[in-house]
């Protein structure tokens, strides 16, 4: 009778470690499944020209596919627009303002003007502060003028010290950091051909 229940028991012990077993095995397959169909949904990124250094930060530039904003009104609507226009920007290693190397620069004044060489097509504005689905950076919806090679600068200035965006730092002996960077611009290059298929972001 002993050996009966104890093989019972083992029996059910073995049944109740497979159920688990599988169970966990389905679990980890459902969230492979969703991380895959969240990457597919992805949308591509395009580069524009080379990341720079300057002000102890890197800034780099991609563009994607126009993307709807909340707030609404923010920007441009993504179906008036052919891109959306970003600039990555974090501090490098030794940033002087407080920063640790690749934290996201926050409370920029970040502007841009697009052209392109051979037409009169101008389009300048304010690249504003966003998060997205891979972090925060400094973004707008634009219109081009079809494809083409087309030129970037952007004019990015420390944050504001006056007013309600002000974004202050310690000055003092025990806690301070170094000064801001002073203005400046920065120049990239790049062809634009279309953004493909559009996909999630």
């Amino acid at each position: 009778m002993f050996l009966f229940q104890f093989s019972h028991t083992l029996q059910r012990g073995m049944s109740m470690t497979g159920f688990r077993l599988v169970r966990t095995a389905t679990a980890v397959a459902s969230f492979a499944l969703v991380m895959g169909a969240a990457g597919a949904a992805s949308a591509a990124e395009y580069p524009i020209g080379k990341p720079q250094i300057q002000g102890g930060m890197e800034v780099g530039a991609v563009y994607l596919q126009p993307i709807t904003m909340d707030p609404e009104g923010m920007m441009r609507k993504a179906s008036d627009s052919d891109i959306h226009l970003e600039a990555d920007i974090h501090a490098v290693k030794n940033n002087p303002t407080g920063f640790a190397e690749g934290d996201w620069m926050p409370y920029l004044q970040v502007r841009y003007e697009l052209t392109k060489p051979g037409s009169n097509y101008v389009q300048q504005g304010d690249l504003m502060a966003m998060v997205a689905s891979d972090g925060p950076h400094y973004g707008d919806n634009v219109k081009l003028a079809g494809p083409g090679k087309y030129h970037l600068k952007l004019f990015i200035a420390p944050p504001a010290q006056t007013g309600h965006m002000a974004f202050g730092r310690h000055v003092d002996k025990e806690t301070g950091v170094g000064p801001w960077f002073k203005p400046f611009e920065l120049n990239y290059d790049f062809p634009f051909a279309g953004i493909g298929k559009k996909g999630g972001y």
